[in-house]
């Protein structure tokens, strides 16, 4: 029987053993985070406000696949008798997986190690933190006097965005 829940063709990273892949885990996260429609608007908006609304996509789809899986569990699960061990086995290796799955899509947030943005890479990653940009302002102003990469870096240019 088809699940009636939307869900989404993107891929997580959800680790299988007892050491996490960072590697993997930071690869799966920058793909989901190129899928957001509003990415092109970071040096338009403040970033905490970018950020969490980058957050807030990768919480949504997280969730639509946790439902999505949820409710064909129970469509699967509901004609084997309730409380089997190895049906509540595999409903506590599922709650498990949500909160794994939910960790590896938590953005880290602290400062770039090279400017003022917010780290964007999880929450678990290895190295220094990075917003993922070029650190190059792309906003047209007296400054730039034309709308191009100026080659000021955001730590001196945070100012400068809405001239």
């Amino acid at each position: 029987m088809p699940v009636e829940l939307p869900d989404t063709e993107a891929q997580f990273f959800l680790a299988v053993g007892a050491a996490p892949q960072s590697e993997a885990r930071e690869r799966a996260l920058s793909i989901l985070q190129r899928s957001w429609n509003q990415r092109e608007t970071r040096q338009r908006i403040p970033d905490a406000e970018w950020t969490e609304g980058l957050s807030q996509y990768l919480e949504d789809i997280v969730n639509l696949r946790i439902d999505h899986v949820r409710e064909w569990l129970n469509q699967n699960l509901s004609r084997f008798q309730a409380g089997h061990a190895s049906i509540e086995d595999l409903r506590r290796t599922f709650e498990g997986a949500i909160v794994d799955l939910k960790s590896n899509v938590q953005l880290c947030k602290l400062q770039c190690a090279s400017c003022q943005l917010l780290c964007v890479q999880s929450r678990f990653h290895d190295g220094p933190h990075a917003c993922q940009t070029n650190h190059l302002c792309v906003h047209e102003c007296d400054f730039c006097q034309e709308r191009r990469e100026c080659g000021m870096t955001w730590v001196l240019i945070i100012d400068h965005v809405n001239c």
